[in-house]
Parts: structure tokens; C-alpha cells; sequence
């Protein structure tokens, strides 16, 4: 898959060694990267906040098969020892964590992403990972009863699988609450309910069907499935940036962090004219950017290698989550990948309650009130002049406002996280963030055409790899300049906490 293939890869190009001789890292990490190759095309249906929000939960299930495996780790979720613990502690190793965390995956699967769990139980069973397809039902007849919980557990010796379905069903029971309304009934609905529907009353201002006018407000845009079928975008989840729960980002501070007034231009006339002219000068590089950076979970991936690589190419001593024989233990890449995640989830809701709270419209929106005017600007093919009503973006434009940039509060929370995190464990922050190469004509836009020869998007250490993230949305026609400078301003500091966080747990 390109998430296997990308963290692999990644970690290669640091280590400086062929693929082919396997790097000194705990094997179990391959249960987790194929896990990834099974889960990636579920998740990426989805959209950016709730494919984040299940990629922290996954995370967290993995972590917390690492603690109730432990006599001294945290709960996650909780912040606390976890509700169910291992007391057995011979059992407390790598590998009976690792099954524990295949299994956790599964049932959570079956419960909340049933589209995945097929795949994932095929990839389990060609490397003989025994998990099973639906949650035990003794886990399930304990419902919330933790001592309950606790004893089957007991009777089942602490066995891996029977451990992954009580931590699975204790991660979904939160999940449940976290504010995202999942079931959609959290708006007091009792029958036909739609999941993560708006709990806050949010509404568009502006319709499909009448111009923005000098509000500048968010405007659906018309989206269609290429077979007849037309629909209206809804914002997608505007509730979570006042109602979702934090990960470690303080409540306290939900109000306080605010992202600045943009000088924008009154009919964002000025504004729009500048994404006119950058997407008239994308070239092949440009374009696999805007593509490659658009695939959140193919970019974690890249980071997660690289961070595997660095590791090994230091000779890493770990003095607080050793494995014999290896400088990258399945509890380090775990606890590294916990937090990485939290930072971008948190970052999520704090740039989600500015989107609602400004909700100001997209550059399409602008550019097609231009209507029968000529533009010169990137079109599938090339550049071309044509009636401005008929621009869209490179990509598909997301259905949530433009201000500010969700994706480059991502790139800043990853920057950081990546850099404190080393600085953490006393390492060099300076290392390639690597992508595996683009073959020419593999463009998911412009296939056949685009790139004319095969691209390899490398970068020298993380800052240029989320610059060059945050650049892309703007290429790309999604957003206005400034709505990717304030989201450094808003979503910096917020990986802090998470370091505070993650780092608590051990």
C-alpha cells in the first residue's frame, strides 16, 4: 500500500540501507504498518477531522495495550493506570502487546469502521496474526462494569486477544462521548439518526444559488460523482471546535486561542487573483505536492519512517521504552505515534472553532462571481484561458470554510511535535522527510500526463517538509495567503501539550 510503502521507505532513506536488509527495528512495528495498509482506504473516505479522530483512537488502543501490558504506563484516554491491567507481568513483552493492540484494532473496526475490518482480517491472517471479526461476548455482556471487565480478563488468563477486546470496547465507550456525536444522538435524536450531525445549530449564510456578496461568508459548493448525481456540500462537523474533547490541550484555553483578523481585500478580488496566477505556474513538482500533501495519512506515514530511520541511523540508546537487540522498539514508535497524533487532533478542533466562528467563503466561490470573464489559469491539461465560472481548484476543495487552513494547523502541529519530541529524547531534529517517488504519468488529476517523468519529494528536515505542506494549499487554489500564515500563529504551541502529555504516561 502507499502507507507502508511511504513509512518503509521513509525509514530507508535515512538509514541509509536497501529495504531489502531489513533495519534493526522490534518487528512487531510490522503488524502496525500493515495494520496501516489494511485501514488507509477506509479512513481516507472519510473526512479530514474524523479520519484524525479515528487515527487518535487507533493510536490510543495501540498505547493502551502497551500500559495494560505494564505495571506502570498510563491509560491514554484517561490519563490514569488503565481500568483493566495484565498482573501477570511475564507477559508484559513486545509481542503479546503487539497482539493485544491487532486485536484492539479489529473489534474497534467492527464496531466503528466495518468497511475496514475485511481488509484488516485478511492482512492479520497472511502473517498469522490470530484476531477475531466481532467483540467477545462476555466483554460485551460487562458493558461499563470495569470489575466485570477485570475478571474476565482474570479467567482468560490475560490472554492478547481476550485483552485487545476489553481495551477496544473501553476506547469505543469514550469514543462515544468525545463530543463528535458519532451515533448522531447527541442532539436528543432517537430514530434515523445521522452520524456526526451539527449538535450547535450551524448554518451556511450564503446558498448555492445566490452570490457571497460583501459578507464573504461560506458558500456549499456543488459537488457530483461523475455518473448524473449533483449535491450540495454541508460543513462538515462544525460543532467539534466548541463541543469535541481535547486530547491534552487544556479546556481552560479552548476560547482564548484565537486566530487574527486577515486583512483580506473587501470582494477578496485581490486575493483571488493571486490564486489565478499561482495555479497558472504549477509545474509537475507543484502538483504531486498538492497531491502527495493532500493524503494526510500517506504524510503521517512518511514522518512516522523517517522518525524510524533517524533513530536507527543514531544508534538510539533508549533508557525508557528498551527492547533487546533493536534501537526502535514497538513501545517507542507507539508512544511517538500517540502523541504525533493527539498534536494533530487537537489541532483540529482549535482550527475548526475558527472556521465556524469566521466561516468565510473559498476561492472558487470568488472566482466563479466572476462569471463570463477570462481567466489564465491552471486547467486539467495545462494552463488554459477560459470563463472564469467554470475554475475550480487542483483538488477537491473540502466541505468547510477557508479561515483558517486546517491542514496547515496539521503541518504546524507535526512540525513541532517532531522537533520537541526528539529534543526530548536528546536526539538531532535535523533529518529527510522522504515520499516514495512518483512514476511519470501517476498523477490521481492529470494520470497519463502528469509528471512527465517520475518525482521524488525529499526534504532536508521537517520545517521544509511542512512549509512546503502549507505552500501546497495555497498552489493549489484551496485557500487565500493568509489563512495558512494565521494558522501557524493559532495552532503553534498546542504539540507542547502533547509532549507534556504523552511523555506523563510513561
Amino acid at each position: 500500500s502507499d502507507l507502508r510503502q511511504t513509512l518503509l521507505y521513509s525509514a530507508g532513506k535515512e538509514y541509509g540501507r536497501s529495504l531489502q536488509e531489513p533495519p534493526p527495528f522490534a518487528s512487531e512495528i510490522g503488524i502496525i504498518a500493515i495494520g496501516l495498509q489494511a485501514l488507509d482506504p477506509s479512513l481516507a473516505q472519510y473526512e479530514t477531522s474524523l479520519s484524525v479522530r479515528f487515527a487518535t483512537y487507533f493510536t490510543s488502543m495501540w498505547w493502551n495495550c502497551v500500559a495494560a501490558f505494564s505495571t506502570d504506563h498510563k491509560d491514554a484516554l484517561t490519563k490514569e493506570r488503565p481500568a483493566v491491567v495484565v498482573l501477570d507481568d511475564t507477559l508484559h513483552t513486545s509481542h503479546f502487546r503487539a497482539l493485544c493492540a491487532a486485536q484492539a484494532t479489529a473489534t474497534y473496526s467492527s464496531l466503528s469502521l466495518p468497511e475496514a475490518q475485511p481488509s484488516f482480517m485478511e492482512q492479520m491472517e497472511g502473517i498469522n496474526i490470530p484476531v477475531e471479526d466481532t467483540l467477545d461476548p462476555e466483554v460485551a455482556a460487562c458493558a461499563q462494569d470495569t470489575l466485570c471487565l477485570q475478571g474476565v480478563a482474570l479467567n482468560g488468563d490475560y490472554n492478547p486477544t481476550i485483552m485487545g477486546h476489553i481495551i477496544a470496547k473501553l476506547v469505543y465507550d469514550f469514543s462515544l462521548q468525545d463530543g463528535f456525536n458519532q451515533l448522531g444522538t447527541d442532539g436528543g435524536c432517537v430514530v434515523n439518526c445521522r452520524a456526526y450531525k451539527d449538535t450547535t445549530g450551524y448554518a451556511p449564510v450564503n446558498s448555492r444559488f445566490q452570490g457571497t456578496g460583501y459578507d464573504q461568508r461560506w458558500q456549499p459548493l456543488l459537488e457530483d460523482n461523475g455518473k448524473g448525481f449533483y449535491f450540495l456540500q454541508e460543513h462538515v462537523t462544525p460543532h467539534i471546535g466548541t463541543m469535541a474533547k481535547f486530547r491534552y490541550f487544556p479546556e481552560s484555553d479552548r476560547d482564548s486561542v484565537v486566530a487574527p483578523e486577515p486583512a483580506y481585500s473587501k470582494k477578496r478580488d485581490v486575493e483571488a487573483q493571486e490564486v489565478i496566477s499561482l495555479m497558472s505556474t504549477l509545474d509537475d513538482t507543484k502538483k504531486i505536492e498538492i497531491e502527495v500533501f493532500d493524503n494526510k495519512l500517506r504524510v503521517v506515514d512518511g514522518i512516522f519512517g523517517a522518525f524510524i530511520g533517524k533513530l536507527i541511523s543514531s544508534g538510539y540508546a533508549d533508557s525508557e521504552l528498551a527492547s533487546p537487540d533493536v534501537f526502535v522498539s514497538y513501545e517507542r514508535f507507539i508512544h511517538f505515534i500517540l502523541g504525533f497524533l493527539a498534536a494533530e487532533f487537537d489541532s483540529i478542533i482549535i482550527s475548526w472553532k475558527e472556521k465556524v466562528r469566521f466561516d468565510f467563503v473559498r476561492p472558487t466561490s470568488i472566482i466563479k462571481e466572476m462569471g463570463d470573464a477570462e481567466i489564465t489559469t491552471w486547467a486539467p491539461g495545462g494552463t488554459r484561458t477560459f470563463p472564469a465560472r467554470d475554475f475550480e481548484a487542483y483538488i477537491r476543495v473540502m466541505p468547510h470554510s477557508e479561515y483558517v487552513s486546517g491542514s496547515a494547523c496539521l503541518f504546524t502541529a507535526a512540525e513541532e511535535y517532531v522537533i520537541a519530541y526528539m529534543e526530548q529524547i536528546s536526539l538531532d531534529t535535523i533529518f529527510p522527510v522522504s515520499f516514495p517517488v512518483v512514476n511519470a504519468s501517476e498523477s490521481k488529476v492529470e494520470p497519463g500526463l502528469v509528471p512527465s517523468q517520475s518525482v521524488e519529494l525529499s526534504y532536508p528536515d521537517i520545517k521544509a517538509m511542512t512549509e512546503a505542506g502549507r505552500q501546497s494549499r495555497l498552489n493549489g487554489g484551496m485557500h487565500f495567503g493568509a489563512s495558512t500564515d494565521a494558522a501557524v500563529l493559532l495552532c503553534s504551541g498546542i504539540a507542547s501539550y502533547s509532549i507534556d502529555g504523552v511523555f506523563s504516561l510513561i
